[in-house]
């Protein structure tokens, strides 16, 4: 299973300390390299630690500036979009309502931290 994450539910997870349950349910993870070079200051160190976070740079950052431009949404965003596009992963993470829907319309499946705690649980049954 191909899963590409967004930022929030990467740092929501961080949070609580359980980037683990992301490797119970998916295996590795990808997130775009410019979200993992942007956004994570604080959290870089834990999450180069994390062998099943796996970052990837966007095959053509046009698609990410149009995507940009076109929906208002932020560079991590449409990163995460375009990287989920690309690869034809099987989901995205992401949170963000404004994301999910862009994500949705272009007919991706997504997932939240709400969701991914959900999985889990039902895993656990």
């Amino acid at each position: 299973m191909i899963v590409v994450s967004d930022t929030t539910p990467l740092i929501s997870l961080l949070k609580i300390n359980r980037t683990d349950l992301l490797e119970k349910l998916f295996g590795d993870v990808l997130i775009p390299q410019a979200v993992f070079d942007e956004r994570f200051q604080l959290e870089a160190d834990q999450i180069r630690q994390k062998k099943f976070i796996v970052a990837k740079p966007v095959n053509n950052p046009e698609s990410v500036s149009i995507l940009k431009r076109a929906t208002g949404l932020d560079q991590g965003e449409s990163e995460a979009i375009v990287l989920t596009d690309e690869l034809k992963a099987d989901l995205l993470l992401m949170d963000e309502a404004k994301g999910r829907n862009v994500s949705a319309q272009m007919g991706l499946r997504i997932m939240g931290t709400i969701g991914i705690l959900w999985q889990l649980m039902r895993n656990m049954n």
